[in-house]
């Protein structure tokens, strides 16, 4: 918006604020060195700053975590993807106000079904999976970086994991 407000030239700023009757080389040279640190700060702000805007233009949609990670592993070709999850429905067994049998197996469909308690749901439920390229070579500490932007993006309350696809 304001961009241009934090464009500065320093040594600009310096010449024009000194008396023209001591716009010396020597001087004005000394002066420069004297802001240097000034510039140095700036630029550090700057990035700061351009980090920061960065991360407020992201949201935790799918889309935008998406851009994160390309823009942060992949520039180039940008194949890291996000695929939703696969949720498991437990089993319903009996409630005690219908008063009816309860049949697990039924032999038509010749596939039994699986039981599970509400840990192991918790355990194979995900709600989305991040999918890295075949082939794609990642060292446990770009894993490490990886899994921290997604838990930076991501909502609290959802659950991931990273797999090769």
């Amino acid at each position: 918006m304001y961009e241009n407000i934090f464009n500065i030239d320093f040594y600009r700023l310096v010449t024009q604020m000194l008396p023209i009757r001591r716009r010396k080389a020597t001087f004005l040279h000394w002066l420069f060195c004297m802001v240097e640190p000034l510039i140095q700060l700036h630029q550090e702000f700057m990035q700061f700053r351009d980090r920061t805007n960065y991360k407020l233009a992201h949201t935790p949609q799918v889309f935008s975590i998406e851009n994160v990670l390309n823009d942060s592993f992949d520039r180039v070709q940008r194949r890291i993807f996000i695929e939703d999850g696969i949720y498991t429905f437990p089993v319903y067994f009996y409630d005690r106000a219908d008063d009816k049998p309860v049949f697990f197996f039924d032999r038509a469909d010749s596939q039994p079904i699986r039981f599970y308690d509400r840990k192991s749901l918790g355990k194979l439920d995900v709600d989305f999976t991040v999918v890295l390229p075949t082939g794609f070579n990642i060292s446990a500490a770009e894993m490490i970086r990886l899994r921290a932007l997604i838990d930076f993006y991501r909502l609290p309350d959802k659950t991931y994991t990273v797999t090769y696809g």
